[in-house]
């Protein structure tokens, strides 16, 4: 179980250092959505105290990291269907276009497919520990 806990932490980290690497460069998404910009801050912070939560209560932490990574890989991908809109822009020009301005940028696919790995470290981690946890026996009635 150490060994998935590393890895999950490894990938919170590298979640978090994009998210960072995206709030410090992507002026876009501080001029057109400042809202989606605050959502990533709170993401990055959740993703560290996550790291220091798989060393103080691993199977919490655990829960924590997937449904976040569910949350966030959700949010992401509703940004690439009705994100311009979240920020008042309903043409379907204005969608297309955001659409492709996300897919074209790699930060973003890459947090998006991080999210994923995180989505399957969480399962294994749940799934390996639930298989693994101690099996207590009952003494017989004398």
């Amino acid at each position: 179980m150490k060994t998935i806990n590393t890895l999950a932490a490894a990938v919170l980290l590298v979640s978090a250092a994009i998210g960072t690497y995206i709030l410090t460069t992507d002026s876009y998404l501080w001029s057109q959505a400042p809202t989606h910009a605050e959502g990533l801050i709170a993401f990055v912070v959740i993703d560290v105290v996550l790291v220091a939560g798989l060393c103080w209560k691993p199977k919490l932490a655990i829960i924590g990291m997937t449904l976040l990574a569910l949350i966030q890989f959700g949010a992401m991908g509703a940004d690439l269907f009705v994100g311009a809109m979240t920020f008042g822009q309903t043409s379907t020009a204005a969608q297309s276009a955001f659409q492709t301005y996300l897919l074209g940028d790699t930060a973003f696919k890459t947090l998006l497919g991080v999210q994923v790995v995180l989505i399957v470290i969480g399962a294994a981690a749940i799934v390996t520990g639930r298989r693994h946890s101690p099996v207590t026996t009952q003494k017989p009635a004398v």
